[in-house]
């Protein structure tokens, strides 16, 4: 018998005896198959065959049929198990023993449970029907509501570790090879900080290392900024430059997050046309986004830009519309999933509404697929309104079931996620609307070739646009559950969520598989599952129904992974090149009719979203490791700054606003310092006579500051002893730079990307008469960024000094906001005390502290300098 004309018949039509018949055809010929794959798609075949053989045995008993079937079931488990498949073959021994089949001698060869014999000892057995005479007749409402949708039990079997990008891990400051590489690196010290994490041996003896490593982890994440940055600056921002960045959206700090979402935002809104590129880069941020990150505010003014697009595109394309539609979706997962509150009904909720409402009609059903889910998600962000004014609309019921799926998602817990289904469903559809589209048949199809009315006609009886509806929720927690790899509990909620049989559902579980099936960061046998899972969808309307919109969405998904790139090579591509023709043998002529008019029409405008386009080269994360390495060079200069200032003394000064404030008046010195730091202002002159601390004091800034550098975002402090630089109104900070021997390249990466705080000591030792700070350019556009602090002898100085000082006009007279003095007291007779309490006790000098003390009370003057 040839292998087509065995698929030929739909299996609901044949006997348990013919059913066992073509279980046993297509196990006798994976036991020929010489290739592991096509073996594995025939044991699927057969699991197939065996199910509707014993479902039918239920109604017509024969002992003999199900002996047949119990000993089919042991052959196909020592099959699967000589191919590696232990899990599916422990699964057909436990079904064989429930049929009574002799599961305790299994030591024998496996040539003795090739079903030869089998099919011999069944000839004669019972009368054959015509597998043609005999239709499947649809079950009642009442029946489909309580049946349980099963599918052969090697699909999804168990659950598997979720997509990931294998690459090495890198060494301390090596060059990094890809930006996957540092998505996976600073992904792993994100998950280190969960306690729970658990890590393979060389990822986390990695991670430990780095963990001890405060610069490498700068580094890292410093590159990351810097692709922000850099993408900032394309002036064309294509797909590849795109699927760049917002890769890094998992692993993005709050500030970079919120940098790049605004970047995306500004572009779509500047654009004059529609850029698809950003739209789907702002969509593939807003979901890789850690949903602490997404404020209300940011998420509504998307809301309402995009919304705003939406209104002026209605007379555009429908490939248009179905792209900001699809990212006007995720936009509403994403509120739907952070709980957003207060958004304005009348002006942005009603609108979207109504727009979206008004999708139906269109010619185009993927684009009235879009535009219900969207519809269904916007649903589950809270509006405005009341709690009694949302119960007018809504029963409590319903409103219980919304803050139980909630829990339920986050928790995974499959059976109060159900219920929480259920309750949707009991309070706002009632069952008979959602079953009542079960009842569509192929018959309404004839049309489908000529003007595809009967198709829409199917689809939207299944989608709603006005009210709530359990399948979007359904479908987000199957995205739930197929990111974290839970493939099994995954395969449960599909058969036993309670819109299993709505066609939104049903079409949005196929694009799902569809997605995994062409994904090719899923594992093959993954992958093969999920194509297995779209043929039962199709093949079995006893279990799934015949909703011909979902029948024409699984050819189309089949027709684009069976024509992928990689061709016949592809294990997916193969796998949906053999179900297609599978699908094409069936004898059903209505279904015949729907491949021919869907082979006509050839795959749809709208790939499947399985992957990001191929990097660019040079990438962006290229582009930025080629510029100059600033941190490694500033680390050792904060390594030599530090240790020059060593072990010494110091005592904390006090100061005073201005020469003539009284001295009662005074303040800590290096509190009032930080606080100009933290502000706007840009220079603060330190005033103070000879000796009074002013050097010391910089110096001491300068340690400080270098101790709480941490980032690429801080501040580099910079102290400039100003006598030792050749005439520092011109191009001061470069020069000093030079001194610390930094390249010219290196200088010029810090000019144009980092800011500074400058120390200035000594301005009346160089004999300087120029405002620094001017002459300087700071802060001018394309100029250095930076805060000054200067220290200049009190005397040095005559009456109108302040204009040699602040920024803005010399010959501004009113005081500039961005100007700040203070001038150092003398100590106090403690702080000289202590002064000498910790000179005794770092150098060990002959003298005691008291020697030192009894020498000021003998010679009074020594107080003053």
């Amino acid at each position: 018998m040839m292998f087509g004309s065995i698929v030929s018949s739909p299996r609901g039509s044949l006997s348990p005896q013919k059913s066992l018949e073509l279980a046993n055809a297509y196990l006798e010929t994976a036991f020929n198959a010489v290739d592991s794959d096509i073996a594995l798609v025939l044991c699927h075949d057969t699991e197939v065959s065996l199910f509707q053989a014993k479902k039918s045995t239920k109604h017509d008993k024969d002992p003999t049929v199900t002996q047949g079937i119990a000993t089919a079931y042991i052959g196909l488990g020592k099959l699967l198990e000589s191919r590696g498949h232990t899990t599916g073959a422990q699964a057909s021994f436990k079904k064989a023993e429930k049929l009574g089949g002799n599961v305790h001698d299994l030591a024998r060869p496996i040539d003795t449970y090739r079903p030869s014999s089998v099919m011999e000892s069944l000839k004669g057995i019972g009368g054959s029907q015509n597998v043609d005479s005999a239709k499947p007749s649809p079950l009642d409402q009442q029946q489909r509501t309580n049946v349980v949708v099963t599918v052969a039990s090697h699909i999804f079997a168990e659950n598997v570790p979720p997509p990931n990008i294998h690459v090495k891990l890198p060494e301390p400051d090596e060059r990094l090879d890809n930006t996957p590489q540092l998505v996976c690196c600073l992904g792993l010290l994100k998950a280190a900080q969960n306690p729970h994490t658990k890590l393979e041996p060389i990822a986390l003896k990695w991670t430990q290392t780095v963990e001890k490593d405060a610069d490498e982890q700068e580094r890292l994440h410093g590159i990351a900024v810097d692709v922000i940055r850099a993408f900032k600056r394309e002036e064309i921002k294509d797909a590849k430059v795109v699927a760049e960045v917002v890769c890094l959206a998992p692993i993005l700090d709050k500030d970079a997050f919120h940098d790049l979402l605004r970047e995306f935002y500004s572009g779509i809104d500047r654009s004059g046309l529609l850029d698809f590129q950003q739209l789907e880069g702002l969509a593939q941020l807003i979901q890789g986004a850690d949903q602490d990150y997404l404020s209300a505010d940011d998420l509504v003014k998307i809301l309402g830009l995009l919304s705003t697009r939406l209104m002026d595109t209605h007379r555009q394309s429908s490939q248009h519309m179905h792209q900001l539609t699809l990212a006007l979706s995720h936009v509403l997962d994403a509120m739907a999933d952070t709980k957003v509150m207060g958004l304005e009904r009348e002006k942005l909720h009603e609108p979207l509404s109504s727009y979206l409402s008004g999708l139906k009609r269109s010619s185009d059903p993927f684009l009235v697929y879009q535009a219900a889910y969207a519809f269904q998600a916007l649903l589950c962000v809270p509006d405005d309104e009341t709690t009694w004014q949302a119960a007018m609309r809504r029963t409590g019921k319903v409103i219980q079931g919304v803050s139980g799926l909630v829990s339920a998602v986050k928790g995974l817990d499959l059976v109060r996620f159900i219920e929480g289904l259920e309750d949707i469903q009991k309070g706002v559809s009632g069952v008979s609307n959602v079953v009542e589209v079960v009842k569509t048949a192929y018959e309404r199809v004839a049309s489908l070739a000529a003007g595809g009315q009967g198709f829409m006609d199917s689809l939207n009886e299944g989608l709603s646009f006005e009210r709530r509806r359990d399948w979007y929720s359904a479908l987000r927690g199957a995205d739930t559950l197929i990111q974290d790899g839970e493939l099994a509990t995954f395969r449960k909620l599909i058969c036993e969520a309670p819109c299993r049989y709505d066609p939104a559902f049903q079409w949005g579980v196929c694009q799902r598989l569809g997605e995994m099936a062409a994904n090719s960061k899923w594992d093959a046998m993954t992958r093969r599952n999920a194509i297995a899972f779209l043929g039962e969808i199709y093949m079995n309307d006893e279990m799934w129904g015949q909703q011909p919109s979902v029948k024409q969405w699984i050819l189309n998904i089949l027709m684009q992974l069976s024509s992928s790139p990689g061709g016949s090579s592809q294990l997916h591509t193969t796998a949906a090149q053999a179900l297609l023709r599978e699908l094409e043998a069936c004898a059903d002529v209505n279904k015949q009719a729907l491949y021919r008019a869907c082979l006509d029409k050839g795959p749809i405008a709208y790939p499947l979203k399985v992957a990001l386009p191929e990097l660019a080269s040079p990438s962006l994360l290229d582009r930025v490791q080629n510029r100059p390495d600033v941190e490694g060079h500033l680390r050792i200069l904060r390594r030599q700054r530090t240790k020059e200032r060593g072990n010494t003394v110091y005592i904390q000064p006090q100061a005073k606003s201005s020469l003539q404030a009284a001295d009662d008046t005074r303040f800590p010195l290096m509190d009032k310092v930080n606080e100009f730091l933290r502000s706007d202002q840009k220079v603060f002159l330190l005033l103070g006579d000879s000796g009074a601390g002013k050097s010391t004091f910089s110096r001491e800034l300068e340690f400080n500051l270098w101790q709480s550098y941490k980032s690429k975002s801080d501040r580099i402090p910079l102290h400039i002893n100003l006598p030792a630089i050749d005439k520092p109104e011109i191009d001061m900070i470069a020069k000093q730079l030079r001194r610390d021997e930094f390249t010219e390249p290196q200088i010029r990466e810090m000019k144009y990307y980092r800011k500074f705080i400058l120390i200035c000591d000594g301005y009346d030792e160089s004999q300087q008469t120029h405002n620094l700070y001017m002459s300087n350019r700071l802060n001018q556009p394309g100029e250095w960024d930076a805060q000054m602090v200067i220290s200049c002898r009190s005397e040095y100085l005559g009456s109108d000094y302040r204009d040699r000082f602040q920024p803005g006009n010399r010959n501004q007279q009113l005081d500039s906001p961005l100007f700040q003095q203070a001038v150092i007291t003398p100590f106090s007779i403690n702080q000289i005390h202590d002064y000498i309490k910790q000179y005794v006790a770092i150098n060990e000098p002959l003298w005691r502290e008291e020697d030192y003390k009894q020498a000021l009370d003998l010679i009074p003057s020594l107080k003053d300098l």
